[in-house]
């Protein structure tokens, strides 16, 4: 093989072996775990970060509180205490979304993760399906303000 081979076949040695350690090391790293929350969900890293896109303000918490009374109402009551026709009697105080010591665990962004993804135990209806994304933010300011109505 002449000069010109060789320099070929080194340079195409360096370049698969460089590209195999780049794929290597890209398969190697870890994605972020999952946040394991208190009461039993798994959330994303990202997701006490996630704030709310919507201004807050009297449309916006008005039209969260007509989706909360059709989609929430029912597990959560007409004031957010868990204390619907269709909650889990044994999940109550998870219910509950008046509790302000459990406001630090539920940012906007925890919140909206919950309400979009839900999850089977304690049950939680995903609602991704059924709304759109604006109108969980729109529920995710109505629920806040239940905060303070106790």
């Amino acid at each position: 093989m002449n000069r010109r081979g060789m320099a070929t076949l080194g340079l195409a040695l360096v370049t698969a072996t460089v590209g195999a350690a780049a794929i290597r090391s890209v398969e190697q790293d870890p994605k972020p775990a999952a946040k394991n929350d208190p009461n039993g969900w798994q959330l994303p890293p990202d997701t006490e970060k996630t704030t709310n896109p919507l201004t807050v303000d009297p449309t916006v918490i008005a039209t969260g509180k007509a989706i909360f009374k059709d989609k929430c109402q029912r597990c959560h009551g007409p004031g957010g205490v868990g204390d619907g026709p269709d909650a889990d009697p044994d999940h109550r105080d998870d219910m509950d979304l008046t509790n302000t010591t459990r406001a630090e665990e539920n940012s906007d962004g925890v919140m909206f993760y919950k309400v979009w993804n839900g999850r089977k135990k304690p049950k939680m209806p995903a609602f991704s399906k059924d709304l759109t994304k604006d109108q969980v933010w729109a529920v995710v300011t109505y629920a806040k303000t239940l905060r303070n109505a106790h």
